[in-house]
């Protein structure tokens, strides 16, 4: 199935509780991607973004999407253009990470892999207390949804050595 940046925004717009106000961001990520409508469709589709904005080049082809999954937490898409000259794998090593609210992770890992394209680890408990899903999009770049572990479930010493690590 061929999926427009347009018909990922037509599903985008069905997400419910996304602040879609227009603010000055105080940070965003920028990904340059190969295929503007299929990274398009993994982050709406699999990751529970929508489209805030779609901007085209003079010729009324998408060249930027501006996504949005919470408060803060924006993604750019920006087409490839074809003069720049990249290796392959060029997402590698870019981590983007985000909270990831009352989202139950599981169910959003299933979701990305059901959409395909992309990968998806975990969800998975981490020695620092969260629980982390690491989805890996079709470029490469890692967007990880975090939450904090319970309380009741916290590792006490870890959380102990943080706060006395913490410079005053």
């Amino acid at each position: 199935m061929d999926t427009t940046a347009n018909d990922a925004a037509t599903l985008g717009a069905a997400t419910e509780g996304i602040d879609t106000e227009i603010y000055a961001m105080p940070g965003f990520v920028t990904f340059q991607v190969d295929d503007l409508a299929r990274s398009t469709r993994w982050y709406v589709e699999g990751m529970g973004f929508v489209v805030l904005a779609e901007i085209p080049d003079p010729g009324g082809t998408p060249v930027l999407v501006h996504l949005r999954r919470h408060r803060y937490q924006d993604i750019l898409l920006a087409a490839r253009r074809p003069d720049v000259d990249v290796q392959q794998n060029w997402g590698r090593g870019v981590r983007y990470s985000v909270r990831a609210g009352a989202e139950n992770l599981e169910q959003r890992a299933q979701t990305a892999r059901a959409v395909g394209g992309g990968h998806v680890d975990g969800p998975t408990r981490t020695p620092w207390n969260t629980v982390d899903l690491v989805c890996r999009d079709p470029d490469g770049y890692e967007v990880v949804l975090t939450e904090a572990v319970p309380a009741a479930l916290e590792d006490r010493k870890f959380s102990d050595t943080v706060r006395r690590s913490v410079r005053a």
